[in-house]
């Protein structure tokens, strides 16, 4: 038997072929209350001013400040209070230069004010107010539009919508907005062992709400979680089922070059589909296939380099249905301990990466950095990336690494 054709690529390389190949999905209208998560499909153009008109910016008292022009504690302004005006008012007299008006934060100035005295330092006599020095134009007031004008760019398109930007686009009264979908996504975990029956050797699924929590967390909808023995004819089924629901199908186990990796001897003859021989470590053997309607990808079934797989190449399908931009993830840490790799290959090691008082981004690997060793995942919130041409990094040198968790 002839081994199956296998593309011999570097982790970047691997990448290239995804960003060539994925598409981002069919456009949507969504209100913006469900929008979180979810990428602008456009620049957003603000239709007012920010703030709509000129107000306070705190309690006080609003005036013209002409009016105390001359004032100092020799000859304080006496100017009249009027009455008052809060938040959602408006005062419909103008301001003679010689009257005040009460002011509640965030209050419309009234005609002829143009400044305001915040309330504690205001002294009240008879309904009068009295100014010990001058007051100048401007103070303690929000100018229509100085935070954003009418007409200009809010939010430029390809924006993923946080709380932060949700509440600037509430404040400019948009409702509704057009963004790219979440991506619909079905984990596949292949293996005998994972199943309940009559083998003795059951194995718990670690890769199938590990890869969820990470797809979800990237700004997937994950539609399904499954098991599967394996068998090469309910693999086919299962993904042409999984065409009727799913942008995206992520499997585990399977890819590799023995008679029992059918998910690899499933996709191999398909014209859309690749095997991939990643220089990585951990991970090597990767699937990777755009059918019409949705996408495939096949990472190893060891639940560190399956891991590996999903933030290496997962997270960008991700990125790229929901039309993001891929390939400004990584940040550049100072070593504190000596980091072993290999020219030839890019390794991914579980690294633990912090700032310190200075404001430096420093890493250092993990204690216990085996293939098999799931119990170091939750000590790590990073992976530090040593590149083909990297045979090792000592203390104090640079190095990539790609946030896999809290930063």
């Amino acid at each position: 038997m002839l081994p199956r054709a296998r593309l011999d690529l570097s982790v970047e390389a691997a990448r290239e072929r995804i960003t060539d190949r994925v598409e981002s999905l069919p456009l949507l209208e969504a209100p913006l209350t469900q929008s979180l998560g979810l990428s602008l499909a456009g620049d957003i153009v603000s239709p007012i001013d920010l703030p709509r008109f000129a107000n306070s910016a705190m309690d006080g008292i609003a005036l013209p400040s002409a009016a105390t022009a001359n004032a100092g504690e020799a000859q304080p302004a006496q100017l009249r209070i009027l009455g008052s005006v809060d938040a959602g008012q408006t005062w419909d007299a103008p301001i003679a230069i010689d009257a005040v008006v009460r002011i509640g934060t965030g209050a419309a100035l009234p005609d002829g004010c143009d400044a305001v005295i915040p309330a504690e330092l205001i002294t009240e006599r008879d309904g009068f107010v009295e100014i010990t020095q001058p007051v100048s134009s401007g103070e303690n007031v929000r100018i229509q539009g100085e935070d954003i004008r009418e007409g200009a760019i809010a939010l430029l398109a390809g924006t993923t919508l946080r709380p932060q930007e949700i509440g600037l686009l509430a404040a400019l009264g948009v409702e509704r907005v057009e963004v790219t979908p979440r991506p619909a996504v079905t984990i596949v975990s292949i293996g005998p062992e994972l199943l309940a029956g009559t083998t003795a050797a059951l194995v718990n699924d670690a890769n199938g709400p590990m890869l969820a929590a990470l797809a979800e967390r990237a700004g997937a909808d994950v539609v399904d979680i499954i098991q599967s023995d394996g068998d090469r004819d309910d693999l086919f089924d299962l993904l042409d089922r999984c065409a009727e629901t799913s942008d995206l199908v992520i499997t585990s186990g399977g890819i590799s070059n023995s008679l029992a990796d059918t998910m690899a001897d499933l996709l191999e003859p398909h014209p859309q589909a690749e095997l991939w021989n990643v220089r990585l470590r951990p991970g090597k053997h990767f699937g990777f296939a755009w059918f019409d309607g949705f996408y495939v990808l096949s990472v190893p079934g060891n639940p560190i380099a399956a891991l590996v797989g999903f933030e290496l190449f997962g997270r960008p399908i991700v990125d790229r249905l929901l039309g993001r931009t891929i390939g400004n993830e990584m940040e550049i840490a100072t070593a504190t301990a000596s980091i072993p790799g290999r020219s030839g290959r890019t390794d991914a090691i579980r690294g633990r990466a912090w700032h310190d008082t200075d404001g430096r981004l420093l890493a250092t690997p993990t204690q216990n950095r085996g293939s098999s060793v799931l119990s170091s995942l939750p000590e790590a919130n990073c992976l530090i990336l040593l590149g083909e041409n990297v045979g090792a990094v000592e203390p104090g040198e640079p190095v990539p690494i790609l946030w896999i968790g809290y930063q």
